[in-house]
């Protein structure tokens, strides 16, 4: 079959079109302002969390919303309001002690970071009031993630934000909460391309699974994939 070089380059640009536009509409480029002062997020990552919370909505898609390393609830807010703020309950993971000591897998630059990004449930509270997320709807798990990814869990879940940093921290995240992410669920690894062990132990997970996830990727840090999607056809 011949191939139409001009046919692909007038899809590509249309494709392009497609996503800015989308981008432009999404009700997050107002609310940014709310948000911002509680992440250290991107503001291309917070409007793919936006993005990706309307995708699920839309969907229709059953589950809560797991955030892995909340901070002071920026990230966990934009994904919010694109589910609709007190539609899931949020569970949000965080030590608000700073980052635990990385290992020599984390990387060179790694361990400068050791008790930095102290998020503060103060701050966390503050946001998800000011979006109006309703009380029941918020499980706030404070503590290391070994002493917190215990039971009671959310049994099934439509995002799952990791955010951790470290080997880990993420290899442990997605060994308690992967198998309860629902089929056309999300998975995001907030720090693949900024952190080595991260993208470490998400391949060393892959392997484990025996799975071959269709990677997307949003700016120079944060990598995504819906569960069960093979192509983008």
């Amino acid at each position: 079959m011949k191939i139409d070089p001009a046919k692909i380059l007038r899809f590509a640009k249309h494709r392009v079109r497609t996503a800015a536009n989308e981008m432009r509409k999404t009700p997050l480029h107002g609310a940014i302002k709310i948000v911002r002062p509680y992440t250290m997020g991107e503001s291309n990552a917070l409007n793919n969390l936006h993005r990706l919370g309307r995708h699920i909505a839309q969907s229709g898609l059953p589950g809560d919303h797991v955030e892995c390393g909340t901070f002071h609830g920026g990230s966990a807010a934009a994904a919010a309001i694109g589910f609709g703020p007190g539609t899931r309950t949020m569970w949000l993971y965080d030590s608000f002690e700073g980052l635990p000591e990385p290992k020599a897998i984390d990387g060179p630059d790694a361990a400068q970071w050791t008790g930095g990004c102290v998020g503060a449930i103060e701050k966390l509270n503050d946001i998800l009031t000011k979006i109006n997320v309703p009380e029941n709807r918020i499980c706030i798990r404070k503590g290391w993630f070994q002493d917190t990814f215990v039971e009671p869990l959310p049994e099934k879940i439509a995002l799952l934000h990791i955010d951790a940093d470290w080997y880990d921290s993420v290899a442990l995240a997605l060994d308690t909460f992967y198998d309860r992410v629902v089929e056309g669920g999300v998975i995001v690894l907030d720090d693949f391309g900024y952190w080595e062990g991260c993208r470490e132990a998400f391949y060393d997970f892959c392997i484990k699974k025996k799975i071959k996830p269709l990677i997307e990727r949003c700016g120079v840090a944060q990598a995504w994939w819906i569960k069960g999607k093979d192509n983008n056809r």
